[in-house]
């Protein structure tokens, strides 16, 4: 668990700040998989906000960046960085090869993946961590996983990510409506059935809506009917999606963020919401080192309900500039400076 002092902080960060002089000067040339970008304009998140950033900020820093489509194998760059493993490096890589391994939740939360996934997922994981030469985590958690799991003999390095600038603490004009918010709704590990059930058993007790935040896969139609059933639900649970530009003032006039997600890599959504200065409660491991003492936490479901009610009683912890600063101490320069080093270790 990280310290509360920032400059403690930045210590547990494990940066390398040995080649922090030479970046400058640094001519590795890199490959990196970038299949995971998304082609709609979007920045999106999870692997393709990654993918995105680390590569415009390592740009920034004179490395030269060459995207490669999953499977290619070149010789012209000197290292290989595989950025969402174990899905897109060549089985035997004819270079060093770098892998980024954000969770292990087809391990620490099997119910949610199907039995070939699982052993898919497992398997090529397992055959990429003894050949890779370089391991990235997002948090200790996942490098804590990948340790008890993998057991690679090579080393793993913990490279937080970051947060865009546009995540900032403002004035807002008070909603209409107060609302408790869930965004990111794409994947059944997000559980949004916990969120909604919880909100169901205090829905009497308290003036806010619930908004689901996100775009809406079709398996999020069982949620939707239910909530179509149900009189108590129908006027106070609404889908929105205002868009990436649209996030900053959503989470600027929220009450509360909840994200369920028992497992994550780092969890950008709950970064983003304590960068605007939001309330935030949360439950996986990892969200728990970036917020610090200025998040909220939850250990199951069965606790959600009461927790909620707790958070919206009880108020945030510290002030919204606190929670922004706590934030902010996590850039994506910084995240690019870190896997730099790692690229420069890889190739000796």
């Amino acid at each position: 668990m990280m310290t509360c002092h920032r400059g403690s902080v930045a210590l547990r960060f494990e940066y390398i700040s040995k080649y922090i002089g030479s970046f400058e000067a640094s001519t590795v040339r890199v490959g990196l998989y970038s299949d995971h970008l998304r082609k709609d304009g979007q920045v999106g998140t999870g692997t393709s906000k990654y993918i995105y950033y680390l590569t415009k900020e390592l740009r920034d820093l004179a490395v030269d960046v060459v995207p490669l489509h999953k499977g290619e194998n070149p010789e012209n760059v000197d290292v290989l960085h595989d950025p969402h493993a174990p899905w897109n490096a060549p089985l035997r890589p004819r270079l060093p090869l770098v892998i980024t391994i954000h969770d292990l939740a087809p391990a620490t939360c099997p119910e949610y993946f199907d039995r070939w996934v699982r052993f898919l997922f497992l398997r090529k994981m397992r055959w990429f961590a003894r050949r890779a030469g370089w391991i990235i985590a997002d948090s200790n958690r996942s490098s804590q996983v990948v340790k008890t799991w993998m057991r690679p003999n090579v080393p793993v390095s913990v490279v937080p990510l970051g947060v865009e600038s546009k995540f900032r603490e403002v004035e807002s004009v008070p909603p209409p409506r107060p609302y408790i918010a869930q965004v990111g709704v794409h994947r059944k590990i997000k559980e949004p059935w916990t969120t909604l059930h919880a909100f169901e058993a205090i829905a009497d007790r308290v003036p806010q809506d619930l908004h689901f935040v996100g775009e809406r896969p079709p398996w999020l139609k069982p949620l939707e009917s239910y909530v179509a059933s149900r009189p108590a639900l129908m006027d106070r649970v609404k889908f929105v999606w205002p868009g990436e530009d649209g996030l900053p003032s959503l989470y600027n006039r929220t009450s509360l963020v909840v994200h369920p997600c028992p497992e994550e890599g780092f969890g950008f959504v709950p970064l983003e919401a304590l960068a605007c200065g939001a309330h935030v409660l949360a439950r996986a491991p990892a969200v728990r080192e970036i917020l610090g003492p200025y998040g909220c936490y939850f250990d199951d479901s069965t606790s959600l309900p009461g927790k909620m009610l707790e958070c919206l009683s009880d108020g945030a912890r510290g002030t919204p500039r606190e929670r922004s600063t706590q934030a902010h101490l996590f850039t994506f320069r910084r995240m690019a400076e870190q896997t730099l080093a790692v690229y420069e270790e890889a190739v000796q």
